[in-house]
């Protein structure tokens, strides 16, 4: 019964979401679009959840995927920011492999539909703004667009909402990284 309930639950969350302001619902705000500036997550936007302890793409990720990889090809102006989170169960540093491996698979996927990797922007959080120690909820890759360019992504990432690393690629397909010089500390666990 509980594995019931855990599986229903599951596909429940997994499922695109129903209503904007997502990369597949028109946007309910005022404006036609209300791009992130990089700090603030505003739109649009949409989450790709996951099972635990895994970076395995659902058919409905996939789905999500494309549905970003379209709306991009129609807004060229805009970057994709893949942040990566895990619950709080486990290791910080396996967390923090594991956001990224979720973040670097979303890119992956998004890459193979056309989408140039000078576009996508990587945003490691880990376990930093995990729910609970077994929230499903916090098991994912949250994706809002931005006109900001990919460094002032980073920057703001890092240095106002706490990341632990962001990637991200130039046009000349070089690829940088930036990490927190201070991880933020834990409290220990029981």
């Amino acid at each position: 019964m509980k594995t019931l309930l855990a599986t229903i639950l599951l596909a429940a969350i997994a499922a695109p979401a129903a209503a904007g302001p997502d990369f597949v619902t028109p946007s309910p705000r005022p404006r036609a679009l209300a791009a992130s500036s990089g700090v603030r997550d505003i739109g649009p936007q949409d989450d790709i959840l996951f099972a635990f302890d895994s970076h395995a793409l659902t058919s409905a990720a996939q789905q999500q995927l494309a549905s970003v990889a379209a709306w991009l090809k129609t807004h060229p102006r805009y970057q994709i920011v893949l942040e990566g989170y895990t619950d709080s169960s486990g290791f910080q540093v396996y967390n923090e492999d594991l956001a990224t491996r979720r973040a670097a698979i979303a890119r992956s996927h998004l890459i193979s539909l056309g989408v140039p990797a000078s576009r996508i922007v990587l945003v490691v959080y880990g376990e930093v703004a995990a729910r609970a120690p077994l929230d499903p909820l916090s098991r994912r890759v949250v994706m809002y667009a931005t006109e900001q360019s990919p460094a002032a992504v980073a920057t703001a990432s890092l240095d106002r909402k706490q990341a632990l690393r962001a990637v991200w690629s130039e046009r000349d397909n070089a690829l940088f990284s930036e990490q927190r010089t201070k991880r933020p500390e834990v409290v220990s666990r029981r």
